[in-house]
């Protein structure tokens, strides 16, 4: 207990006094939905490429009909695939 009353005693008191300036609350809005509207476009763009490429690395199979025979270790692999095509896009957006 009483290294609960040390710690209590240590806690800074008080609320921050400055005031939320909404300007740049309404800037940082507008820059993430830019962000957003890029990271989106670039998806868009990736996703049909990155399957392209995964379809010509695997000849003689065709995922898609494979998906509608309800093969899941296709769905999973074609679902890491997007995934890890998606983490990329998202870290070349960052950069």
């Amino acid at each position: 207990m009483l290294l609960f009353i040390r710690l209590a005693q240590q806690l800074p008191i008080g609320i921050p006094t400055g005031g939320t300036d909404y300007g740049r609350v309404l800037m940082n809005m507008i820059f993430l939905l830019a962000w957003v509207i890029v990271a989106s476009i670039a998806f868009a763009i990736a996703a049909p490429i990155a399957m392209r490429v995964f379809n010509r690395m695997t000849p003689g199979i065709d995922e898609m009909a494979e998906l509608k025979n309800g093969n899941n270790a296709v769905a999973i692999v074609l679902g890491a695939t997007i995934l890890a095509m998606a983490l990329l896009v998202v870290a070349v957006v960052l950069k």
